[in-house]
């Protein structure tokens, strides 16, 4: 029988949703994984997750190859808040402010 204590429900909002939609075929496939990922482990090691300063509650960066996850956790949920390119990141989180 599985273990589900460790396990935590991956949550997208209707802005992530909207990214994945405009995001081309070919990169879904591996983005779809690491969010399969972010339900067994949310702080994963070494350099593909980064704690970004300056917000509270905390917010993560999930790199997936040339975009970024950015995500929140709260108790034993992962909240998708957007999906988007690596080049536009700073752009999104300057406008946003999320």
């Amino acid at each position: 029988m599985p273990d589900n204590r460790n396990k935590f429900q991956v949550i997208l909002t209707d802005h992530a949703i909207t990214d994945l939609k405009g995001i081309p075929a070919e990169y879904q496939d591996q983005i779809n994984r690491d969010l399969q990922n972010l339900e067994s482990n949310p702080f994963p090691h070494g350099g593909s997750r980064k704690r970004l300063r300056g917000f509270r509650p905390p917010l993560y960066r999930f790199r997936s190859g040339n975009f970024r996850i950015l995500y929140r956790i709260q108790e034993q949920t992962v909240i998708i808040l957007r999906v988007i390119d690596r080049k536009i990141l700073d752009r999104i989180l300057r406008r946003s402010g999320i």
